[in-house]
Protein backbone atom coordinates (compact mmCIF):
# COMPACT_ATOMS: atom_id res chain seq x y z
CA UNK A 1 0.00 0.00 0.00
CA UNK A 2 1.90 3.08 -1.10
CA UNK A 3 -0.89 5.70 0.27
CA UNK A 4 -3.43 5.39 3.01
CA UNK A 5 -6.52 2.76 2.94
CA UNK A 6 -8.67 4.56 4.98
CA UNK A 7 -12.76 3.25 5.19
CA UNK A 8 -15.83 3.39 7.78
CA UNK A 9 -17.73 0.26 8.35
CA UNK A 10 -20.97 -0.66 9.97
CA UNK A 11 -21.24 -4.10 8.89
CA UNK A 12 -18.98 -6.43 10.69
CA UNK A 13 -18.47 -9.05 8.50
CA UNK A 14 -17.13 -6.82 5.94
CA UNK A 15 -14.80 -5.31 9.05
CA UNK A 16 -13.63 -9.07 9.44
CA UNK A 17 -13.05 -9.32 5.69
CA UNK A 18 -11.39 -5.95 5.26
CA UNK A 19 -9.50 -6.21 8.66
CA UNK A 20 -8.11 -9.71 7.92
CA UNK A 21 -6.53 -8.38 4.41
CA UNK A 22 -5.15 -5.22 5.90
CA UNK A 23 -3.47 -7.03 9.59
CA UNK A 24 -4.57 -10.42 10.34
CA UNK A 25 -7.43 -12.80 10.07
CA UNK A 26 -9.82 -12.05 13.41
CA UNK A 27 -13.51 -12.60 14.59
CA UNK A 28 -14.71 -9.51 16.30
CA UNK A 29 -17.78 -9.37 18.61
CA UNK A 30 -19.89 -6.49 19.82
CA UNK A 31 -19.58 -6.76 23.67
CA UNK A 32 -21.89 -2.84 24.18
CA UNK A 33 -25.39 -3.08 25.24
CA UNK A 34 -26.83 -1.41 22.40
CA UNK A 35 -25.37 -3.75 19.89
CA UNK A 36 -24.05 -0.55 17.83
CA UNK A 37 -21.23 -1.92 15.43
CA UNK A 38 -18.97 0.90 13.36
CA UNK A 39 -15.52 0.95 12.71
CA UNK A 40 -12.99 3.75 11.26
CA UNK A 41 -10.18 3.05 9.65
CA UNK A 42 -6.72 4.08 8.12
CA UNK A 43 -3.72 2.00 6.87
CA UNK A 44 -0.51 2.52 5.12
CA UNK A 45 2.89 0.38 4.64
CA UNK A 46 5.97 1.67 4.73
CA UNK A 47 8.17 -1.02 3.17
CA UNK A 48 8.73 -3.75 6.48
CA UNK A 49 5.96 -1.89 8.52
CA UNK A 50 2.24 -1.28 8.64
CA UNK A 51 0.92 1.14 10.31
CA UNK A 52 -3.04 1.69 11.38
CA UNK A 53 -5.03 3.73 13.04
CA UNK A 54 -8.56 1.64 14.44
CA UNK A 55 -11.33 3.43 15.97
CA UNK A 56 -14.61 1.16 16.92
CA UNK A 57 -17.62 3.30 17.90
CA UNK A 58 -18.86 0.23 20.21
CA UNK A 59 -17.28 -1.91 22.87
CA UNK A 60 -15.85 -5.00 20.80
CA UNK A 61 -13.75 -7.93 21.76
CA UNK A 62 -11.13 -9.04 18.77
CA UNK A 63 -9.41 -12.53 19.07
CA UNK A 64 -6.68 -13.74 16.35
CA UNK A 65 -5.42 -17.19 16.10
CA UNK A 66 -1.27 -17.21 16.08
CA UNK A 67 -0.27 -14.03 14.13
CA UNK A 68 2.04 -16.16 12.29
CA UNK A 69 3.78 -13.51 9.55
CA UNK A 70 3.86 -10.32 11.82
CA UNK A 71 4.44 -9.02 15.56
CA UNK A 72 2.59 -6.32 16.56
CA UNK A 73 2.34 -3.55 18.84
CA UNK A 74 -0.65 -1.69 19.69
CA UNK A 75 -0.99 2.05 22.04
CA UNK A 76 -4.26 3.53 22.82
CA UNK A 77 -4.18 7.24 21.74
CA UNK A 78 -6.53 7.89 24.33
CA UNK A 79 -8.14 5.19 26.85
CA UNK A 80 -7.14 1.80 27.48
CA UNK A 81 -7.57 -1.25 26.09
CA UNK A 82 -7.13 -4.98 27.74
CA UNK A 83 -5.09 -7.04 24.84
CA UNK A 84 -3.97 -11.09 25.87
CA UNK A 85 -1.17 -12.86 24.12
CA UNK A 86 -1.06 -16.27 25.35
CA UNK A 87 -1.54 -16.15 29.28
CA UNK A 88 0.15 -13.01 29.19
CA UNK A 89 -2.33 -9.72 29.55
CA UNK A 90 -1.72 -6.12 29.35
CA UNK A 91 -3.61 -3.02 29.55
CA UNK A 92 -2.06 -0.54 26.72
CA UNK A 93 -2.68 3.06 27.56
CA UNK A 94 -1.35 6.15 25.56
CA UNK A 95 2.04 4.94 27.70
CA UNK A 96 2.06 1.70 27.60
CA UNK A 97 1.79 0.04 24.36
CA UNK A 98 1.14 -3.82 23.97
CA UNK A 99 3.59 -6.38 22.01
CA UNK A 100 2.70 -9.51 20.43
CA UNK A 101 4.74 -11.86 18.85
CA UNK A 102 3.23 -14.59 16.12
CA UNK A 103 3.42 -17.55 17.50
CA UNK A 104 0.10 -17.72 20.17
CA UNK A 105 -3.68 -16.63 19.72
CA UNK A 106 -4.47 -12.72 21.02
CA UNK A 107 -7.41 -11.35 22.13
CA UNK A 108 -8.36 -7.21 22.43
CA UNK A 109 -11.66 -5.90 23.83
CA UNK A 110 -12.40 -2.40 24.72
CA UNK A 111 -13.41 0.63 22.52
CA UNK A 112 -17.10 1.83 22.91
CA UNK A 113 -15.35 5.42 24.73
CA UNK A 114 -14.01 7.32 21.29
CA UNK A 115 -10.68 5.45 21.81
CA UNK A 116 -8.14 5.70 18.52
CA UNK A 117 -5.79 3.13 19.05
CA UNK A 118 -2.47 3.38 16.68
CA UNK A 119 -1.36 -0.53 15.45
CA UNK A 120 2.17 -0.97 13.91
CA UNK A 121 2.51 -4.47 12.29
CA UNK A 122 5.46 -5.60 11.16
CA UNK A 123 6.91 -8.20 8.68
CA UNK A 124 7.69 -11.48 10.84
CA UNK A 125 10.58 -12.43 8.10
CA UNK A 126 11.71 -8.68 8.44
CA UNK A 127 12.33 -8.88 12.17
CA UNK A 128 14.14 -11.69 12.09
CA UNK A 129 16.32 -11.73 9.15
CA UNK A 130 17.67 -8.26 11.07
CA UNK A 131 17.78 -10.16 14.63
CA UNK A 132 19.94 -12.85 12.85
CA UNK A 133 21.73 -10.26 11.07
CA UNK A 134 22.64 -8.68 13.93
CA UNK A 135 23.96 -11.66 16.04
CA UNK A 136 25.86 -12.75 14.11
CA UNK A 137 24.01 -16.13 13.79
CA UNK A 138 20.56 -18.03 13.26
CA UNK A 139 17.86 -18.08 15.88
CA UNK A 140 18.19 -20.38 18.29
CA UNK A 141 14.67 -20.49 18.81
CA UNK A 142 11.81 -18.35 18.65
CA UNK A 143 12.08 -14.61 19.01
CA UNK A 144 9.26 -13.66 21.47
CA UNK A 145 9.13 -10.25 22.81
CA UNK A 146 7.57 -8.67 26.32
CA UNK A 147 4.37 -7.94 25.99
CA UNK A 148 4.32 -4.72 27.20
CA UNK A 149 6.61 -1.58 26.01
CA UNK A 150 6.70 1.29 28.35
CA UNK A 151 6.63 4.52 25.59
CA UNK A 152 6.70 7.41 28.01
CA UNK A 153 10.72 7.12 29.14
CA UNK A 154 13.66 5.43 28.14
CA UNK A 155 14.37 3.64 25.08
CA UNK A 156 10.84 2.75 24.23
CA UNK A 157 9.51 6.63 23.85
CA UNK A 158 12.71 6.80 21.68
CA UNK A 159 11.66 3.86 19.60
CA UNK A 160 7.62 5.67 19.64
CA UNK A 161 8.81 9.05 18.83
CA UNK A 162 10.73 7.23 15.20
CA UNK A 163 7.38 5.38 14.88
CA UNK A 164 5.52 8.47 15.05
CA UNK A 165 6.69 9.72 12.10
CA UNK A 166 4.97 6.75 10.28
CA UNK A 167 1.64 7.37 12.19
CA UNK A 168 1.83 11.05 11.67
CA UNK A 169 1.95 10.64 7.67
CA UNK A 170 -1.08 8.38 8.08
CA UNK A 171 -2.97 10.89 9.49
CA UNK A 172 -2.06 13.76 7.47
CA UNK A 173 -3.25 11.76 4.51
CA UNK A 174 -6.68 11.41 6.00
CA UNK A 175 -6.64 15.51 7.11
CA UNK A 176 -5.53 16.17 3.29
CA UNK A 177 -7.73 13.90 1.84
CA UNK A 178 -4.56 12.21 -0.11
CA UNK A 179 -5.40 9.30 -2.05
CA UNK A 180 -3.81 6.83 -5.04
CA UNK A 181 -3.70 9.53 -7.34
CA UNK A 182 -2.51 12.40 -4.96
CA UNK A 183 1.17 12.42 -4.01
CA UNK A 184 3.94 14.68 -3.21
CA UNK A 185 5.36 13.43 0.00
CA UNK A 186 8.77 12.00 0.52
CA UNK A 187 6.68 9.04 2.17
CA UNK A 188 6.09 7.88 -2.02
CA UNK A 189 9.67 7.12 -2.34
CA UNK A 190 9.92 3.10 -1.69
CA UNK A 191 13.82 3.43 -0.67
CA UNK A 192 12.44 6.31 1.90
CA UNK A 193 9.58 4.45 3.41
CA UNK A 194 11.48 0.97 3.41
CA UNK A 195 14.72 2.41 5.57
CA UNK A 196 12.59 4.23 7.75
CA UNK A 197 10.68 0.81 8.88
CA UNK A 198 13.56 -0.67 8.62
CA UNK A 199 14.95 1.42 11.47
CA UNK A 200 11.96 0.99 13.16
CA UNK A 201 12.64 -2.63 13.13
CA UNK A 202 15.93 -2.37 14.49
CA UNK A 203 15.08 0.10 16.74
CA UNK A 204 12.53 -2.20 18.70
CA UNK A 205 15.08 -4.71 19.03
CA UNK A 206 17.21 -2.95 21.26
CA UNK A 207 14.55 -1.07 22.68
CA UNK A 208 12.16 -3.78 23.87
CA UNK A 209 12.81 -7.18 25.99
CA UNK A 210 12.82 -10.23 24.62
CA UNK A 211 14.81 -13.63 24.74
CA UNK A 212 17.39 -12.39 22.43
CA UNK A 213 17.75 -9.02 24.25
CA UNK A 214 20.59 -9.85 26.30
CA UNK A 215 22.73 -10.78 23.51
CA UNK A 216 22.08 -8.45 21.74
CA UNK A 217 23.74 -6.06 24.14
CA UNK A 218 26.03 -7.94 24.77
CA UNK A 219 27.36 -9.54 21.44
CA UNK A 220 30.23 -12.40 21.26
CA UNK A 221 32.92 -11.52 18.38
CA UNK A 222 31.64 -12.39 15.63
CA UNK A 223 32.84 -15.71 14.06
CA UNK A 224 34.88 -16.43 17.24
CA UNK A 225 37.36 -19.56 17.30
CA UNK A 226 35.05 -22.41 18.60
CA UNK A 227 33.18 -21.36 15.32
CA UNK A 228 35.66 -21.16 13.08
CA UNK A 229 37.35 -24.62 14.20
CA UNK A 230 33.74 -25.80 13.61
CA UNK A 231 33.53 -24.21 10.12
CA UNK A 232 37.29 -25.96 9.41
CA UNK A 233 36.57 -28.93 10.20
CA UNK A 234 33.42 -28.96 8.87
CA UNK A 235 35.54 -27.71 5.66
CA UNK A 236 38.20 -30.55 5.66
CA UNK A 237 35.87 -33.49 6.36
CA UNK A 238 33.29 -32.88 3.71
CA UNK A 239 35.60 -31.17 0.51
CA UNK A 240 35.11 -33.67 -1.36
CA UNK A 241 31.60 -33.29 -1.50
CA UNK A 242 29.41 -29.97 -3.80
CA UNK A 243 29.41 -28.05 0.10
CA UNK A 244 29.27 -24.20 -0.48
CA UNK A 245 29.00 -21.24 2.22
CA UNK A 246 25.69 -21.55 3.30
CA UNK A 247 26.45 -25.39 4.13
CA UNK A 248 29.11 -24.38 6.18
CA UNK A 249 27.55 -21.59 8.00
CA UNK A 250 24.56 -23.61 8.90
CA UNK A 251 27.08 -26.12 10.67
CA UNK A 252 28.90 -23.46 12.89
CA UNK A 253 25.84 -22.24 13.65
CA UNK A 254 26.82 -19.00 12.20
CA UNK A 255 25.26 -16.52 9.23
CA UNK A 256 26.92 -15.94 6.06
CA UNK A 257 28.29 -12.65 6.61
CA UNK A 258 29.90 -13.59 10.55
CA UNK A 259 31.47 -16.46 8.88
CA UNK A 260 32.80 -14.44 6.76
CA UNK A 261 33.73 -12.05 9.25
CA UNK A 262 35.22 -14.67 11.38
CA UNK A 263 37.74 -16.33 8.91
CA UNK A 264 39.02 -12.88 7.49
CA UNK A 265 39.76 -12.22 10.95
CA UNK A 266 41.04 -15.62 12.41
CA UNK A 267 42.06 -17.19 8.88
CA UNK A 268 42.66 -14.07 6.76
CA UNK A 269 41.21 -15.75 3.85
CA UNK A 270 36.98 -16.39 2.87
CA UNK A 271 35.35 -19.89 3.36
CA UNK A 272 35.47 -20.44 -0.34
CA UNK A 273 39.22 -19.55 -0.05
CA UNK A 274 39.57 -22.07 2.59
CA UNK A 275 37.63 -24.37 0.72
CA UNK A 276 39.63 -24.36 -2.79
CA UNK A 277 43.18 -24.34 -0.56
CA UNK A 278 42.11 -27.64 0.95
CA UNK A 279 40.95 -29.18 -2.20
CA UNK A 280 43.66 -27.99 -4.25
CA UNK A 281 45.75 -29.89 -0.97
CA UNK A 282 43.53 -33.08 -1.73
CA UNK A 283 44.62 -32.78 -5.28
CA UNK A 284 48.14 -32.32 -4.75
CA UNK A 285 48.24 -35.46 -2.76
CA UNK A 286 46.38 -37.69 -4.64
CA UNK A 287 49.09 -36.74 -8.17
CA UNK A 288 52.06 -37.24 -5.69
CA UNK A 289 50.69 -40.97 -4.64
CA UNK A 290 49.12 -41.80 -8.52
CA UNK A 291 50.79 -43.64 -11.70
CA UNK A 292 50.74 -40.99 -14.40
CA UNK A 293 50.01 -43.77 -17.07
CA UNK A 294 46.94 -44.74 -15.24
CA UNK A 295 45.59 -41.77 -14.22
CA UNK A 296 44.96 -37.90 -15.74
CA UNK A 297 45.03 -34.75 -13.84
CA UNK A 298 41.54 -34.14 -15.27
CA UNK A 299 40.28 -37.58 -13.83
CA UNK A 300 41.57 -35.97 -9.61
CA UNK A 301 40.54 -32.38 -10.35
CA UNK A 302 37.05 -33.92 -11.05
CA UNK A 303 37.51 -35.87 -7.62
CA UNK A 304 37.61 -32.47 -5.75
CA UNK A 305 35.41 -30.47 -7.48
CA UNK A 306 37.08 -28.69 -10.02
CA UNK A 307 35.58 -29.15 -13.71
CA UNK A 308 37.30 -25.92 -15.67
CA UNK A 309 40.67 -27.58 -15.99
CA UNK A 310 42.17 -23.91 -17.10
CA UNK A 311 40.90 -22.29 -14.03
CA UNK A 312 42.16 -25.40 -11.84
CA UNK A 313 45.48 -25.36 -13.54
CA UNK A 314 46.19 -21.73 -13.04
CA UNK A 315 45.18 -21.98 -9.20
CA UNK A 316 47.42 -24.97 -9.23
CA UNK A 317 50.24 -23.45 -10.48
CA UNK A 318 49.83 -20.30 -8.23
CA UNK A 319 49.83 -22.21 -4.76
CA UNK A 320 52.14 -24.77 -5.44
CA UNK A 321 54.82 -23.28 -8.60
CA UNK A 322 54.45 -26.03 -10.76
CA UNK A 323 51.65 -27.31 -12.99
CA UNK A 324 49.66 -30.17 -11.74
CA UNK A 325 51.33 -32.48 -14.81
CA UNK A 326 54.32 -31.83 -13.21
CA UNK A 327 53.27 -32.79 -10.13
CA UNK A 328 51.93 -35.99 -11.72
CA UNK A 329 54.84 -36.92 -13.10
CA UNK A 330 57.08 -36.50 -10.39
CA UNK A 331 55.74 -38.55 -7.74
CA UNK A 332 56.69 -39.05 -4.08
Amino acid sequence: MSHTISADITDIDEARSVGGELFYPHDVEVTGRDHRFGVHLAVRTFGPVTVGRLAYESAVRIETGPLRDGYQVNLPVTGAICTAYGQDTVIATPTLAAVHSPHRPTRLEGWGGGEDVMAVKLDRFAVEDTLERLLGHPLRSPLEMAPGLAVDRGPGQELWQLTRVLVDQVYADLADGRGPTSGGSAFDASPFAESLGQSIITGLLYAHEHNYAEELKHPAAPGGPAAIRAAVAYIEEHAAEPIGVNDVAAHAGLCVRALQQGFARHLETTPSGYLRQVRLGRVRDALLASDAEATTVATVASRWGFFSLGRFAAQYREAYGETPSQTLRRRV
